[in-house]
């Protein structure tokens, strides 16, 4: 059991005990790593009721951090300088002012991180979603504001095995204007990891009315439902730097583009090779002229 320290963040003490945690536990912890002001915000029967755990599970907890109760854990939380009324980036600045940074520390958390949100994955539903991106006439990738570029990322990847990859947004093209072409064999990735507009709940909303397949990457604490993803996969976001981690993501959508790769076989082979022949070509080309 970790021992109580004042100079560690409250974070960092629930990543240090998530190996040791039952999977109770680790509901609760994923709330607290995606917003620690809850334990500041709610009581610890509406914390519970929040992670969808018991109050015993959730004493557990508490103890499992080294803190005698959860009373205890809040009186710690504001001696260490988390504000309720403070904004989440005021909260994480405040943080940062009285303790130092410490790059260890940021490492392990990006691992755990990386670590959790794919041991968290279900194996059907990762089967799933390589079996839309597979199957998709058309593939859209949809990513907006912040979330612009993982999208564009996800995108660079998924063009190299296989055709037909469309972006939402398009620069200053119309979203209305890319919809015209949608149909019910069409299959979209949609990144909601991190900031999310209403704009992008509606393009999700009427890719499921036109009967497409939806494949929604997300957070740990958003709700989501049939109205706009066929299959959800969650990535942790929370880090103990003062913004949150797109690292996760970035492996997740490595992973399922190589195993789209594999899922397709023979033609994205194929595709790959061409890729590589037309850029040794052109660069020939380049070297010629210099």
């Amino acid at each position: 059991m970790p021992t109580f320290q004042q100079d560690r963040l409250f974070s960092q003490r629930i990543l240090d005990a998530y190996n040791e945690m039952s999977r109770g536990e680790r509901y609760l912890a994923d709330v607290l790593l995606e917003n620690p002001l809850a334990i500041l915000d709610q009581t610890a029967t509406q914390l519970s009721e929040r992670a969808g755990v018991s109050k015993a599970t959730t004493a557990r907890f508490f103890r499992l951090l080294g803190y005698p109760s959860y009373k205890a854990a809040q009186a710690q939380a504001r001696v260490e300088g988390i504000s309720s009324g403070q904004s989440q980036y005021g909260s994480r600045m405040q943080t940062f002012r009285s303790h130092k940074p410490d790059l260890s520390i940021h490492l392990q958390s990006e691992v755990q991180n990386m670590v959790r949100t794919l041991e968290q994955q279900r194996s059907d539903h990762l089967d799933q979603a390589v079996h839309i991106l597979a199957r998709g006439e058309k593939l859209w990738v949809v990513g907006f504001a912040d979330n612009y570029p993982l999208a564009h990322f996800a995108r660079a990847q998924l063009i190299r095995v296989r055709p037909d990859i469309r972006l939402i947004p398009l620069g200053s093209f119309s979203v209305a204007e890319e919809f015209a072409s949608i149909s019910a064999s069409d299959a979209f990735l949609a990144f909601g990891v991190l900031k999310r507009i209403p704009q992008f709940r509606n393009v999700l909303k009427s890719a499921i009315g036109a009967g497409s397949k939806v494949v929604y990457l997300t957070d740990q604490m958003t709700r989501t439902g049939d109205d706009i993803a066929t299959v959800t996969l969650r990535c942790r976001t929370r880090s103990t730097g003062l913004f949150d981690t797109v690292v996760p993501t970035l492996s997740l959508i490595n992973y399922l583009c190589s195993a789209l790769a594999i899922y397709i076989g023979e033609s994205a082979m194929e595709r790959l090779n061409m890729i590589d022949e037309i850029h040794a070509e052109w660069d020939d080309l380049l070297s010629d002229h210099n």
